[in-house]
């Protein structure tokens, strides 16, 4: 049988990707925190044909820049506003950032490392879910992974010209998507690749001076513009709140000890992160010899590093690693596939992940009965056996010595759980979330408002503002002015809320794996309140 020719393998890989990515995502409503405010603020902008001044619910949302928001737009624009083009350009993304790496790995190794590389980033649910999501993280993981991609084609001498044209474009389209943080990610990673080499003085042939003049052209202007249209507020709520002050320190509990970070590399990329220590130690041994693990190991260490000592410790944040990891772990397993003695440098690995995959079933089925909401929908559960049964598998081939099928089992078993999990069991369980559960409660006519907090993907569902009072005074003057008005908040302010005796509950609903409990009131005929 004839091999696929590199262009065919990107196709089908291609088409693979983006059919498997979209599953689920037109199912799943934009429920959480940064989703429904993600995709609300592109509706905002999309609906007043602004493409500077991103707001969510009428207000200034200074969290992120535009990037994700103009894609999201062109994507309402085609397709109409929905769950799905809200995460389109997230789908997209994926697709290119794993097409990217194949295409990396194939031209600097060989096609079983760019396939190897290609299934670790695909078993793993992490990227499944980061994929899926209508953020800007995506789109941070795709020009982040085609800057360096392309830095090492010049730095190989191919292409030279090219290269750097996509490097600094990838570089301006970075700042657009998450801020400084791509610069800064970027540069240290290729600093100490170069230091790696002993090449450090290339750096002053990189163009830089012409080459940044490109990347503010491309990025400034929109920071300038948002600027001037917000008097400055959008420039010190982004710059000082959402990047100093988030890197100093812990924001809305995310924190936690720097070894943290690390470990969620470890589970991100579950079940060939077991391979992770051994592909570390190659790539560290074979630096000065084989650039391309240099850059690999360079990358991983300056993303895990530099998230490890922030002070917000998110998941999300190591992901930018993800790719260059897997290059690293496919270079490690085609470097002892065919090795007589193989079974004993990955024995001792796939022991290790065996007892895991047997826990994990346990601890997915444990987290759903534990949680009210959902421990109704234990049993969901049952479709993580795969990770025992895809395990036992890949030991008895491993046991014959056949061990490109051993690779095959453990991805096909995460990826048979992903299908399983995003289309038929993560709806159903999604379905519980307390927006969808109380907002038929809502009259379309009805004002809203929300009294202090309140999930932002009303927002988006109601398809239209919610007032946000958070005084007591403030929320006494609406109830006189307006005649029927349902209030959204949470059950830690009922104590407040319980004072107005016009107010009558209509439903409450526990978040999902969280502990607030969101609360429904509506107006009813009755007196002022008894106090305040």
């Amino acid at each position: 049988m004839k091999s696929l020719t590199r262009s065919e393998s990107l196709l089908l890989l291609g088409l693979f990707i983006f059919l498997f990515f979209s599953l689920g995502t037109s199912q799943l409503m934009l429920y959480s925190l940064d989703e429904a405010k993600n995709a609300e603020c592109a509706r905002e902008m999309y609906e007043r044909q602004d493409w500077v001044v991103p707001t969510f619910n009428g207000q200034l949302r200074t969290d992120k820049p535009p990037l994700h928001y103009w894609v999201m737009m062109g994507s309402y624009a085609l397709f109409g506003v929905s769950e799905f083009s809200a995460r389109l350009g997230s789908i997209l993304c994926g697709m290119g950032t794993i097409l990217l790496i194949f295409a990396f790995a194939w031209r600097n190794f060989n096609p079983r490392v760019a396939w190897i590389s290609a299934l670790v980033l695909l078993a793993s649910l992490h990227v499944g879910v980061q994929f899926r999501m209508a953020v800007p993280d995506p789109y941070l993981v795709f020009f982040l992974t085609l800057a360096w991609v392309s830095f090492y084609g010049w730095y190989q001498q191919r292409q030279k010209t090219l290269n750097l044209a996509i490097f600094y474009t990838s570089l301006g389209m970075g700042v657009l998507a998450k801020g400084p943080v791509a610069l800064v990610l970027i540069f240290t990673a290729i600093g100490l690749f170069l230091l790696f080499q002993g090449t450090f003085r290339k750096a002053f042939r990189l163009g830089l001076v012409p080459g940044l003049v490109w990347t503010l052209l491309l990025a400034l202007p929109w920071y300038l513009r948002v600027h001037e249209a917000t008097s400055g507020a959008w420039t010190e709520g982004f710059f000082l709140k959402h990047n100093l002050e988030r890197f100093q320190a812990p924001m809305e509990g995310h924190g936690g000890f720097f070894l943290i970070t690390p470990l969620y590399v470890l589970i991100g990329l579950l079940p060939f992160s077991i391979f992770i220590p051994q592909a570390f130690v190659r790539a560290w041994k074979h630096r000065k010899e084989v650039p391309v693990l240099a850059l690999g190991l360079s990358i991983a260490i300056v993303v895990i590093g530099f998230f490890s000592f922030s002070g917000t410790k998110l998941f999300n944040y190591t992901v930018p690693s993800y790719p260059f990891v897997a290059v690293l772990i496919a270079a490690f397993l085609d470097s002892v596939l065919d090795q007589e003695m193989a079974w004993k440098k990955l024995r001792p690995s796939l022991i290790t992940y065996g007892v895991l995959a047997a826990l994990l079933p346990i601890a997915f089925y444990l987290g759903l009965r534990l949680d009210p909401v959902v421990s109704h929908l234990a049993g969901w559960a049952i479709i993580f056996l795969t990770f025992p049964l895809g395990a036992a598998a890949a030991w008895c081939r491993f046991r014959h010595g056949e061990f490109s099928r051993t690779m095959l089992a453990l991805a096909g078993s995460f990826v048979v759980t992903a299908v399983l999990f995003f289309q038929l069991a993560y709806p159903i369980i999604d379905r519980e979330n307390p927006v969808n559960q109380t907002i038929s409660s809502i009259n379309p006519e009805e004002k809203v408002i929300a009294y202090k907090q309140f999930n932002p993907a009303y927002v988006f569902y109601l398809n239209r503002s919610v007032d946000v009072v958070n005084t007591p005074e403030a929320l006494a003057e609406v109830l006189r002015a307006e005649g029927s008005v349902v209030v959204i908040s949470r059950t830690e302010f009922l104590p407040e809320l319980s004072t107005f005796s016009q107010l009558k509950e209509l439903t409450r609903k526990r978040d999902l794996f969280e502990t607030p409990t969101t609360i429904l009131f509506r107006k009813t005929p009755s007196p002022l309140p008894r106090s305040l």
